[in-house]
């Protein structure tokens, strides 16, 4: 309990000094977006109307993940720190598969929102866990101000191969959509998934296709390990129903899996738009950092990579070529958000920052979007305590139930503390 303890002696958030800046040139950082939009903070979908109401230049937004240590929470807010004098719309923290990073992600998000001063989307999976834990996410964020949810079914936990329909539970993100609307109301923003090369369970081996690919598979077929797979058109035209299905039953705001085919992001919103899709589609973007973390993601996610890409991929592999595997990755995802801009297919650019600034702040500032990351940014008070405070402590009780640790309750409690203003 000395964790507890310790986190509980912490200055409150409103309190600490925020941290400056990265460490890298600042040098030319001009924002050639000019003056950006004074947005209310709010709902994610009524921010976008807002924002798209008072300039044609893109939006920026950026997705974290639950570190695993508490030094690794303490670095992630000081990456959070620096990120936001970026201005971004809105920031997201993931879920772990089943529930695992719960505890964490909710304090994260209630705690960032108020000590960052910075709209929050938390990420919500609803599969390998109990209704319980959804709805003590669910209540918490609401207690925390937190007004933006991603609805998500969830990969299953580490070490389990396939997902599984938890008794009493959710059997997909439909399933989560519909609960968030009928108990929530318009309360929250929803934000639900996008698959532009079709959901990765169903894309499956080309050999078992039992027929010649069609000129739209060949468009999206994605090499794993050197065999071809994709989704076929009869499971596409299925993937794209269901999307429609989530959009209809509350879904806002769709954001994209990472995807590094312009051409494929292009036909799949086309695709939405003639199922009569209305919400805003925004692209996930994900850096390249390192060759075997690219494999392992992209091989993970079955994206596509374009043949041109995939050769110079692999003639950068070697260990003494990592500054022009990195140099590449740099000209290849700018490259690829300048066409997302260029075509008006996109109100924003989605980064999956991975817990550090540095590479995307390498790719704003190439797209002239940085602002200098060194100016001080002193947060504003904000109120997100929302209806009830004490609704967040709900959590607690949950996770002593099920075995929680000190650590994770602590967490908790310290979001709950913060917002409280105590």
């Amino acid at each position: 309990h000395v964790i507890v303890v310790d986190l509980l002696l912490r200055p409150p958030p409103h309190q600490r000094v925020p941290t400056r800046a990265v460490s890298m040139s600042t040098e030319g950082c001009v924002d050639t977006r000019g003056e950006l939009p004074k947005i209310t903070k709010g709902k994610i979908n009524e921010m976008i109307a807002s924002w798209t109401a008072q300039t044609s230049e893109p939006f920026i937004s950026f997705e974290y993940f639950p570190p695993k240590t508490d030094d690794g929470v303490a670095k992630l807010h000081k990456t959070i720190a620096q990120m936001a004098t970026q201005e971004p719309l809105f920031m997201d923290f993931t879920w772990g598969a089943g529930g695992a990073t719960s505890t964490l992600t909710l304090a994260l998000s209630t705690e960032s929102q108020k000590q960052h001063d910075v709209m929050v989307n938390m990420h919500l999976t609803c599969t390998n866990q109990d209704k319980e834990l959804c709805d003590a996410g669910l209540n918490g964020a609401k207690a925390g101000g937190i007004k933006n949810i991603v609805a998500l079914r969830g990969d299953p936990p580490k070490g389990q191969e396939r997902w599984e329909v938890t008794e009493g539970g959710f059997a997909c993100a439909l399933d989560l959509v519909k609960y968030i609307k009928a108990n929530h109301g318009d309360f929250f923003s929803i934000q639900v998934a996008g698959y532009p090369e079709g959901h990765p369970d169903r894309i499956t081996k080309v050999a078992d296709l039992g027929r010649p690919m069609s000129a739209a598979e060949a468009a999206r077929v994605v090499d794993v390990d050197g065999e071809l797979h994709v989704c076929s058109d009869e499971d596409f035209v299925k993937e794209m129903a269901y999307l429609k299905e989530k959009c209809d039953a509350g879904g806002d705001v769709i954001i994209t899996q990472l995807f590094y085919d312009f051409d494929v992001f292009k036909t799949f919103v086309a695709e939405c738009r003639k199922l009569g899709i209305k919400a805003d589609i925004l692209p996930g973007i994900m850096p390249l950092n390192a060759y075997g973390g690219f494999k392992r993601m992209t091989g993970f996610c079955k994206t596509r990579i374009p043949p041109a890409m995939a050769a110079k991929i692999e003639s950068l592999k070697g260990d003494d070529q990592k500054a022009d595997f990195l140099e590449f990755g740099l000209q290849y995802i700018t490259t690829l958000c300048q066409q997302l801009v260029a075509s008006k297919l996109v109100s924003g650019l989605h980064f999956y920052a991975l817990n550090q600034a540095e590479r995307t702040y390498q790719i704003l500032k190439r797209l002239g979007y940085l602002q200098d990351p060194t100016k001080p940014r002193l947060p504003a008070k904000v109120d997100t305590r929302g209806e009830q405070l004490d609704v967040v402590l709900e959590l607690l009780a949950h996770i002593e139930a099920k075995g929680g640790n000190a650590a994770d309750m602590g967490r908790v409690l310290q979001a709950a503390t913060a917002a409280k203003g105590m």
